[in-house]
């Protein structure tokens, strides 16, 4: 009995001391995330525009049963950058960095849950999620003459050291000096090996999930 109560006391400490660590409060970002991706280079007749992080926003929503209750767990985050350049008749968009340890989501200690068990961006191999796209071909240019373009790109998804090509859906504006728009992509979290911990009041988490990046980005002359 002694030795019983003995080892129930050890696996209460181990348990409590696991959940600490998991859903304490995640690290400051490593880096600016402005210095990330590569930034594009632009000719005398192409338009260069860079994400800024000031006025841009990251988001996904998943949706799960939390407590015997149906909810959508949000996360966001300001923390993208990369950049978009349109020639005559051609669109380049460069890799886009995020850092994946600064997602907010109302709760820290989801906060901590995400970074370190989910995304395990913690590890610095971790800390960006990247997307390279494709070369795009066959679409107008973005210019004042036509302000707003609509098209899908299809790249590559870097997640936890784990990517998949996802296609993402683009719409772009441009007003003046400010290019805006909207990526969406449905991800599913078995593709990139992101595992929810067992949690006594988490009953279900729903595998596919929505990311989109509500982005503003200036024109850059050089």
């Amino acid at each position: 009995m002694k030795k019983a109560i003995i080892t129930l006391i050890v696996i209460i400490i181990i348990g409590y001391t696991a959940f600490t660590y998991f859903t304490r409060k995640p690290s400051a970002p490593s880096t600016d995330i402005s210095t990330v991706p590569e930034q594009l280079q632009a000719t005398t007749t192409e338009k260069l525009y860079r994400i800024s992080s000031d006025t841009s926003i990251v988001s996904f929503k998943i949706d799960e049963i939390l407590n015997n209750k149906a909810s959508t767990a949000i996360g966001t985050t300001s923390q993208i950058a990369g950049d978009i350049k349109f020639g005559k008749d051609s669109v380049t968009m460069g890799t886009i960095a995020i850092n994946a340890k600064t997602f907010k989501t109302g709760s820290e200690k989801r906060d901590g849950a995400i970074t370190r068990a989910i995304l395990k961006s913690e590890d610095p191999a971790n800390e960006f999620i990247y997307f390279k796209p494709a070369p795009i071909s066959g679409l107008p240019s973005l210019n004042e003459a036509s302000s707003t373009l609509a098209f899908t790109v299809m790249g590559d998804l870097t997640i936890s050291g784990v990517t998949k090509q996802i296609p993402f859906a683009i719409n772009l504006k441009i007003e003046g000096s400010i290019l805006s728009g909207i990526a969406t992509a449905k991800i599913k979290r078995s593709d990139f090996k992101l595992v929810i911990p067992s949690v006594p009041l988490v009953a279900s988490v729903d595998d596919e999930f929505t990311v989109s990046a509500n982005i503003s980005a200036q024109e850059i002359t050089q």
